[in-house]
């Protein structure tokens, strides 16, 4: 593994045209809120002492045992509150809402309704493009970039302005100069794809405590699959690459499937690549999220189903856990009923859910009492930030 700071070093020609550092990151008035002082958790023993009374508060049970316990706890009604990513309260057990949805393809961004920036943190350190990034080879300076922005995320997460859950990095294989987010991705080699990928996971995700079952965010690899691929022609070697390492490698703890069809099935509708090759032949340690609005699409659009019921049905049947949108909070309930899907389906859905969120402590009380509790705005766009910030930047720039 490369040092940091040799590989791939270029000139400074025009470092500062390029990358930025633009630390407190430029936003309009309408993203400028009020803090929250106090992070989103579940089991406050202190303000709420019966929660100390729960199995799936009690820390000192495994990760497996505490979903059992807090699965069993709910209603039907409760269950399908978290299978959307805006999730729902249960204020009789002491579970805040929750918020899934956060990106931090190059840094904590406010795409996505699970962070925002304010007077406290005005904004987090700007990394260059990943296809830039990318483009140092530096597989240890792809980890030294995650580690740093989920520094910064824990940081913002103690004051009550990001989450927990991260859909990045975009590990997309760039094909066609056309497609509009090719900059998000690390290019068109697989292999680089997929080092860069799996580097960023493990900067995102592992803690400094050597627990390596939890996680310090949760990262997520997408868009699988064949998300720019129009005909593959049985070719599966430009996308299945970095999204198997992702998992494998990485051990990534979500994988987001895409709104377009393989074969005539839509992707978050198909057993086959759910439940049979990301869990199955992956063995994903995590779960499952739509690209927004996907189940929507392949009701409405794709007209994959005859019924709104059906198209919940099959997806939660097909092995996803997470709806990006209100899908399945719409329809899940009457496609139980139906007898469509049975409650049991549902109960392994959130259970892959709230493993996440155990794992990253959500469910162990106060955060601000665990190992990150000390992190706050003054790490966030430190000033050692920002020159990791120019480092990638140095080693990334192409002059052609």
């Amino acid at each position: 593994m490369a040092s940091i700071s040799s590989q791939n070093r270029v000139p400074k020609v025009s470092v500062f045209l390029f990358v930025f550092t633009i630390c407190c990151l430029l936003f309009s008035f309408s993203h400028v809120v009020l803090a929250q002082s106090s992070p989103v958790f579940a089991c406050d023993v202190v303000s709420n002492p019966s929660t100390a009374s729960f199995g799936f508060c009690n820390t000192s049970l495994g990760v497996s045992d505490r979903v059992v316990d807090l699965v069993k706890r709910l209603t039907l009604q409760e269950k399908i509150l978290f299978l959307v990513n805006n999730a729902g309260s249960v204020s009789r057990l002491g579970i805040p809402k929750y918020e899934w949805w956060s990106e931090a393809l190059h840094g904590v961004s406010y795409v996505g309704p699970g962070t925002r920036f304010s007077s406290v943190v005005a904004g987090a350190t700007s990394f260059p493009q990943v296809i830039l990034t990318a483009a140092s080879f530096n597989t240890s300076l792809f980890e030294a970039i995650g580690k740093v922005v989920s520094t910064e995320a824990r940081a913002m997460y103690n004051v009550g302005l990001a989450g927990l859950t991260f859909w990045s990095p975009n590990i997309n294989i760039f094909r066609d100069p056309r497609w509009g987010r090719g900059q998000e991705t690390p290019g068109e080699d697989p292999l680089l794809s997929s080092k860069y990928g799996s580097g960023y996971v493990r900067g995102l995700q592992q803690r400094d405590d050597g627990n390596a079952d939890g996680l310090k965010v949760a990262a997520c690899c997408k868009h699988y699959t064949a998300y720019d691929v129009d005909n593959w022609k049985g070719v599966d070697r430009y996308h299945f690459n970095a999204v198997v390492i992702c998992v494998v490698d990485g051990n990534v703890a979500s994988v987001m499937c895409s709104y377009n069809k393989v074969n005539g099935i839509p992707t978050c509708a198909d057993p086959d690549l759910l439940s049979g090759v990301i869990r199955g032949e992956w063995k994903l340690n995590g779960y499952i999220v739509t690209d927004c609005d996907s189940i929507d699409v392949l009701y409405n659009s794709q007209h994959y189903t005859k019924t709104p019921e059906e198209a919940a049905a099959k997806s939660i049947l097909a092995g996803l856990d997470l709806n990006c949108g209100s899908f399945l909070g719409q329809h899940t309930e009457a496609a139980v009923k139906a007898g469509l899907v049975n409650e049991s389906a549902i109960d392994r859905a959130v259970s892959n859910n709230f493993a996440t969120l155990m794992r990253l402590g959500f469910f162990d009380g106060d955060p601000r009492k665990q190992i990150y509790g000390k992190l706050g705005p003054k790490d966030v766009c430190s000033a050692e930030n920002q020159e990791l910030a120019r480092e990638a930047a140095r080693q990334g720039i192409v002059i052609a």
